[in-house]
């Protein structure tokens, strides 16, 4: 029993101070960021409250996927009610949706997730679904993207 503990203790402490945790502080434009390596099996990427959920197939080969959280607010001519997440490499094309699921600051109006494309950086309006302070929406690509309206 004495073993158990100390053995869960080394643990504890060894993964607490893992340098290559996913958990990244930035003093540059991202706050926070998570890397994993997603291949066809699909994956589930939790970040600063959102969730992005690669499903199964939507990936042909492994790919190191990056998602981090903007400190930037949101292009002008918007209101973010969210943080801005970027998800990396940008451009990555997927065979299934990706859903993305973001916390946002239900003020009762109207809101949409925007998500910018790599060759276009302009936000478009990709809809979603609204519940309980979270927008949910899918994507087909990776770039950035934010809860808001248009001004």
């Amino acid at each position: 029993m004495r073993f158990c503990r100390a053995l869960s203790l080394c643990l504890l402490v060894a993964c607490a101070s893992d340098p290559a945790s996913n958990e990244k502080v930035d003093a540059g434009a991202v706050s926070a960021s998570v890397n994993q390596m997603v291949g066809p099996e699909g994956a589930t990427i939790v970040i600063d409250g959102a969730t992005v959920t690669i499903p199964k197939g939507a990936l042909d080969r492994a790919v190191e996927i990056r998602i981090s959280v903007g400190e930037a607010g949101p292009p002008e001519g918007f209101v973010a009610l969210s943080k801005v997440f970027v998800c990396e490499p940008s451009g990555t094309d997927f065979a299934e949706p990706v859903t993305m699921k973001m916390p946002f600051a239900d003020d009762g109006k109207p809101s949409s997730m925007f998500w910018s494309s790599g060759a276009d950086p302009t936000f478009k309006d990709v809809g979603g679904v609204a519940e309980n302070g979270t927008m949910t929406a899918t994507v087909r690509h990776f770039s950035s993207g934010f809860v808001g309206r248009t001004k």
